[in-house]
This record gives C-alpha cells, sequence and structure tokens, in this order.
C-alpha cells in the first residue's frame, strides 16, 4: 500500500507539471461555473416571466372592466379575456434544462379553439435549439469525456515510450499496482471536479435536501467511470500514446454524435410523427368552414357532446357567441384523434429511445438528469395534458353564462378558473438509466480486465 501511494503521489506531480492539463482542469472549472450559472439565470428568467402573469391577467381585467363597464355578454369577455396556463420549474433545472428551453412555459388561453393555442410558441433561434443550452449536465456529458481521455490516453504508453516503464517494472512493483495507481489518481481528480461543480451547482440553484443528491451524484461517479474503463480498454491494447488519443477520440466521436444521431433517425423512421403544424392547420380547416355550415347543423352537432345544452332556444340571430364557440370546440373535436396520435408518438418515441439508450451512455445519462429534475419529454405532455384540462374547466366556466343568457358582472372575473402546473421528476426512468449505466461501467471494466489478463504489460 505504501507503494500505491507513492506512485499516486509521482502522478501528482507529473500532472503539476504539465501545464496544459492544468490549464484544461482550469478551464473546464470555469466551463462549468458558466453552465451552472447560464442554467440558474435561465430558470430564473422563466420564473420571472411566470410571476408576472398574474400582473397581466389583472390588467387585462381592468381593461375589460372599462370597456364593457356594466354587465356584459360573456361571449364578448370570452373573446378578450386571456389566461395562463403555466408550467413551473423544479429547482433541479436549473442544473439540467431538458426542454425547457425549446418548449414554452406557459400558454396563453382564450375561449377559441385550443390546438392553435396549445401549439403556438414563440419563435426561435434554431442554431441555439440545434446546438442547445450550455448547463451543467452538458459540461457532465459531453466535456469531462474530453478531460478523461486527455488524461488517460497515455495511461501506459507515454512511460513505455519514454523507457520509464522498464525501469520502473524491474522494481519489486507489480504491474497491477501501477495501473491501479494511475487510474485511481486520474479517477480522484476528475471526481473532485465533478463533485465540486455539482455541489457548487446544487447549492446554487437551492435544490431541496433529497434522494435526488445521491442519484445525480450516484450518475455522475458511474459516468466518469466508465469513460475510465473506456481508457483502460484501450490502454490494455498497448498501442503507442497517439494511437490511443486517436482511439479514445473516435469513441467519443462514436457514443457522443453518431451514436445518438443515427439513433434519433432510426427512431423518427420507425416511429414516423405527424407535424403539429400538420394539426394546427387542418384546425383552422375545420373552424373556418363553419362560418359556412348551416348553424343548426352545427349546434346538433354540439349539443350530441353537450346534451345538458339542447334544451336552449334556437339560433336565429345572424352572429350568437353560442354558435361561434360551439364551432370552434368542434374544430378542436375534429383534430382529437389526430392530437392524440401526435402526443402518443411522441411518447412512442421517447420510450423507444429510453429502450435503446443503453447503446450510447450519454444519451442515456442525459435523458436519466432530465427525467431527475422533470425537464424531460413526459414532463412536457403532462404540462399540455395538464393546460388541455384547464380550457375545458374554463368552457365549463363560460358555458352557463352563454347558453342560459346570464349577464356577465365584473364580480363574476374573480370566480373565473385558474391554473398552475408543476413538474414532478420521473425517477422511474432515471433508477433504470442508472441501472443500465451501472451494467456499462461493468462490462467495459470487465473487458479491460480480460484484455490485460490475456496481454500482459509489456514494459517495450
Amino acid at each position: 500500500m505504501h507503494l500505491f501511494w507513492i506512485l499516486f503521489s509521482y502522478e501528482w506531480r507529473h500532472f503539476r507539471a504539465a501545464k496544459g492539463l492544468v490549464l484544461m482542469c482550469g478551464l473546464l472549472l470555469v466551463s462549468g461555473l458558466y453552465g451552472i450559472y447560464y442554467g440558474t439565470t435561465e430558470i430564473e428568467r422563466q420564473r420571472q416571466h411566470l410571476a408576472a402573469l398574474p400582473e397581466l391577467t389583472r390588467r387585462n381585467v381592468a381593461e375589460l372592466k372599462v370597456k364593457f363597464p356594466g354587465p356584459a355578454d360573456a361571449g364578448d369577455i370570452g373573446y378578450y379575456h386571456t389566461a395562463f396556463a403555466v408550467h413551473h420549474p423544479d429547482p433541479w433545472a436549473a442544473l439540467s434544462l431538458g426542454l425547457r428551453d425549446v418548449n414554452p412555459s406557459y400558454v396563453k388561453l382564450r375561449l377559441l379553439g385550443l390546438q392553435n393555442q396549445l401549439y403556438a410558441t414563440d419563435n426561435t433561434n434554431p442554431m441555439k435549439v440545434l446546438s442547445g443550452n450550455f448547463d451543467l449536465a452538458f459540461v457532465l456529458v459531453y466535456l469531462f469525456p474530453m478531460l478523461i481521455i486527455a488524461l488517460s490516453f497515455n495511461l501506459l504508453s507515454s512511460e513505455r515510450e519514454e523507457g520509464i516503464l522498464v525501469l520502473l517494472l524491474a522494481q519489486p512493483v507489480r504491474p497491477a499496482t501501477v495501473l491501479a495507481a494511475k487510474l485511481a489518481f486520474r479517477l480522484t481528480l476528475v471526481l473532485a471536479l465533478a463533485l465540486l461543480l455539482s455541489g457548487v451547482g446544487m447549492l446554487w440553484a437551492g435544490v431541496p435536501l433529497d434522494g435526488r443528491i445521491g442519484t445525480w451524484l450516484a450518475l455522475t461517479v458511474l459516468y466518469c467511470l466508465f469513460w475510465l474503463a473506456v481508457a483502460l480498454v484501450v490502454a490494455a491494447l498497448q498501442r503507442p500514446s497517439a494511437v490511443n488519443a486517436v482511439a479514445l477520440l473516435g469513441v467519443w466521436l462514436l457514443l457522443v454524435v453518431l451514436v445518438p444521431s443515427l439513433l434519433n433517425l432510426g427512431v423518427a423512421a420507425a416511429r414516423p410523427v405527424p407535424q403539429g403544424i400538420e394539426l394546427t392547420i387542418r384546425q383552422r380547416e375545420e373552424i373556418h368552414a363553419g362560418w359556412d355550415r348551416p348553424k343548426a347543423q352545427t349546434m346538433n352537432r354540439f349539443f350530441a357532446l353537450y346534451p345538458q345544452w339542447r334544451d336552449t332556444a334556437t339560433i336565429r340571430e345572424r352572429f350568437v357567441w353560442r354558435w361561434y364557440y360551439a364551432f370552434q370546440h368542434l374544430g378542436d373535436v375534429a383534430v382529437a384523434p389526430q392530437a392524440t396520435a401526435y402526443a402518443q408518438g411522441l411518447q412512442q418515441r421517447y420510450n423507444l429511445v429510453e429502450q435503446l439508450n443503453l447503446l450510447s451512455p450519454a444519451i442515456n445519462v442525459q435523458s436519466s438528469l432530465n427525467a431527475l429534475a422533470a425537464t424531460d419529454l413526459p414532463s412536457h405532455l403532462a404540462f399540455q395534458r395538464s393546460a388541455t384540462r384547464y380550457h375545458d374547466s374554463l368552457r365549463a366556466f363560460y358555458y352557463p353564462f352563454l347558453f342560459r343568457k346570464v349577464e356577465f358582472t365584473h364580480a363574476d372575473y374573480a370566480q373565473e378558473p385558474t391554473h398552475t402546473f408543476t413538474s414532478h421528476p420521473e425517477l422511474a426512468t432515471t433508477y433504470r438509466g442508472l441501472l443500465k449505466l451501472l451494467l456499462s461501467v461493468a462490462a467495459v471494466y470487465a473487458l479491460g480486465a480480460l484484455l490485460l489478463r490475456v496481454r500482459s504489460i509489456n514494459p517495450r
């Protein structure tokens, strides 16, 4: 054991002398801190926007009270009044933004057709969406393997090429002890950086003290162990340093870039999903056609869905609000199967990726961290379902006014339902990802041990 620590301290002195590696660790530390800053700033910006929505609603109500100073037709109020379905972030979202940078954190709703409002989003820079946001999860998943590669590509080859390994093994020291000391130092250095950044990120984001802390740290440690295992396998082949560097970079490109890209293409082909824009266009066409249909035909279709309003007066006017909102809703009903198929298709794609992400630990860890932070696709789909239920509650609130011809007073604004939704972590997904990562680590280390047993370390 004393010899092990001598070798470990030698690795430390060697690292301090390698200014390039020290600089790389410093840059990675700065990158991680920036990732934490960006993630927390982005989530704080979203929180500020969500906190401002009640004031926007209050102003909208104040304007309507001025516009309609007395009792008003509820159809006018439903048309001009804006409500918001809000998606509050989990505190962990600051560390792994996931889809919160591309999907809206709130939906502006009126009493009109739902689908067009549900999929209406602000324009986003496509290059930014393509590259993704620079959060802590990005640093851990995509940049830390590069540091491990820089530290480990010459795990044994540099001493062999400089003639040091033959002198070292001539001493009473086992090759396994030398290799263990080298791996232990690199693991200590990498984990120190990763755990430091994780700790700073958790404190900065103010995450709750629950079991997710241990899960995040376990994913981080296992992911670093995986890439050290890959370095061990390459070192066991006992090739020159340049060959090792190219091989490790090739593995990084394969697992981080190529496999995810091919997996994305394969999943898209295996689970085709209609575009959301097709759904909204179909709904608009159905709604626009409602202006030309006989009112009796529209209302009979609506009453088949809501028979409780069938006893209302026959429409003889050229325009009446209850008829207008009826064919707005029928537009949603017409595309309901397509909307359901769209959501189910997205979920099926996600499930298929979850089944295949064992092929790429990078995808596995990224999706596990997103699930832990409640920023994954299921969280967004749950928010959309919640927004749909809220829109249903708004219709249920306004329909008695519209079909019973009850006047809408200023006091009725306070009775309108409100909405709030907070993401919840998909812990089952995270635990499955943790298990798959553990299996990957065990398999790669077993391969490295087998290669070292078959090909004993050659000092020359």
